[in-house]
């Protein structure tokens, strides 16, 4: 499974590219204007992806993550999950509350990105 300090090294690197990510979406949008610069899936996949427990998170809340109207927002958690990058299910505790996670595919999906990123800030 390769070595341990490796993978906690990776892993690391991984979750500094992701805050690194976040910050310059956050730069641009705000440099730009968000009638200009606006990607509300990318907003909520960042927003899964950076908490590290990977928990399902409440419609509503993963809505309030992309700036914008919140039918902009609902209507990219549905190409989402039609993409299979988000699995939607109801809440255990609370049958009215609808979750949202990350997908397995999602998971790689964004581990691949953040560690191609890693290479290419690695090499410059």
């Amino acid at each position: 499974m390769g070595d341990p300090g490796a993978r906690a090294q990776a892993s690391h690197d991984r979750r500094e590219m992701v805050q690194l990510a976040i910050r310059t979406h956050r730069l641009v949008s705000n440099r730009l204007g968000r009638d200009l610069y606006s990607a509300p899936a990318w907003d909520m996949l960042l927003d899964l992806y950076a908490h590290e427990e990977r928990h399902p998170m409440s419609l509503t809340s993963l809505s309030g993550a992309a700036p914008g109207p919140s039918r902009t927002s609902l209507r990219a958690i549905d190409r989402l999950v039609r993409c299979g990058l988000l699995i939607r299910s109801r809440d255990q505790d609370d049958g009215r509350r609808i979750n949202v996670a990350l997908s397995h595919d999602a998971i790689d999906l964004l581990d691949g990105l953040f560690d191609e990123m890693v290479q290419l800030f690695t090499i410059v």
